[in-house]
């Protein structure tokens, strides 16, 4: 949803399941719920990022990954348009960092506390399921002035972030999609 100048993710907001079309956000945490049942004895890495891709307008993909580890993964993501073109790096960079805030505070320790029941006595005392915050910075690139800024922040709001190479939610699986117009 796009109010004014900014971008508001909610859990009425569409996501675009790979497997399943289109839900809304809680349509999505009930896959996730799902995915993890199927193989309670696996590990989970759930990852959330965003990218942008910008023309005469900025496209932003905000994507979840959730990766049963060394067993597949599934994703979802949504797209956002701003009819403007955002052509300032920092300002770009914080517009995706803020769109994948809002997803991530949508698992809130009550969604949490589900995802880690799901695994059961699997869930090695809340060890099971890791989840990441994935910046599209890295320390080659213009990008890389902005590392301390970023994951500051994404640290002083407790998500555990992660940049180039392994910030692979915004840099391949979001990238893609922003592609694909």
């Amino acid at each position: 949803m796009l109010l004014g100048n900014n971008m508001v993710l909610d859990e009425n907001t569409v996501f675009r399941s790979l497997g399943k079309g289109d839900v809304t956000f809680n349509g999505v945490f009930e896959e996730i719920i799902r995915f993890i049942k199927a193989d309670t004895n696996s590990s989970y890495r759930i990852s959330i990022g965003s990218d942008s891709q910008v023309s005469k307008s900025t496209l932003i993909v905000t994507c979840i990954h959730v990766h049963r580890i060394g067993k597949g993964a599934i994703g979802f993501l949504h797209k956002n348009q701003l009819d403007r073109p955002i052509k300032n790096l920092r300002e770009k960079i914080y517009m995706e960092t803020c769109m994948s805030l809002q997803v991530a505070y949508m698992f809130d320790p009550q969604r949490m506390d589900l995802i880690h029941k799901a695994l059961g006595q699997n869930d090695m005392n809340g060890k099971g399921v890791a989840f990441e915050f994935h910046i599209d910075i890295g320390r080659k690139g213009e990008t890389k002035a902005l590392i301390n800024e970023m994951v500051g922040m994404v640290k002083g709001l407790n998500f555990t972030p992660k940049i180039k190479p392994d910030s692979y939610c915004a840099s391949c699986f979001a990238d893609r999609y922003t592609k694909a117009i």
